[in-house]
């Protein structure tokens, strides 16, 4: 169950940033340059790293607690998008698809790792 819904929120979020990007890219023009697509993929990277996480935990109680950080973060990270490139847009608000998703990616890690090492302490319980 949470990991159907895990990986719809991963989606989701993907989906969101690729969205902004394109809103604040005003279209596909971008995607034509090698930089465009790899700021986009660049873009995306955190949301494989949420996805991840359908392999990686198994235990019902972590998987839950992943898809929660997940749905938090997606959240927040919309929001971000949304104030920098809809509500207060300005010359330098491009450089959120650059430096958003290093903070976003050491976050899952560094997230994702605490709930690994707490995975391998239930499997040990009796």
């Amino acid at each position: 169950m949470f990991k159907s819904a895990l990986m719809i929120t991963a989606m989701i979020g993907a989906l969101l940033a690729l969205g902004f990007e394109l809103y604040a890219a005003r279209g596909f023009a971008f995607l034509e340059s090698a930089s465009g697509l790899l700021i986009t993929l660049w873009t995306i990277i955190p949301y494989l790293t949420l996805h991840a996480g359908y392999y990686f935990f198994e235990h019902p109680r972590i998987q839950k607690q992943w898809l929660s950080f997940s749905v938090i973060e997606v959240a927040v990270v919309a929001w971000l998008y949304f104030q920098t490139v809809v509500m207060y847009p300005d010359a330098q608000g491009g450089l959120i698809f650059l430096f958003l998703p290093v903070w976003q990616g050491t976050l899952n890690m560094l997230v994702g790792m605490l709930l690994y090492w707490r995975q391998t302490r239930l499997n040990r319980l009796p």
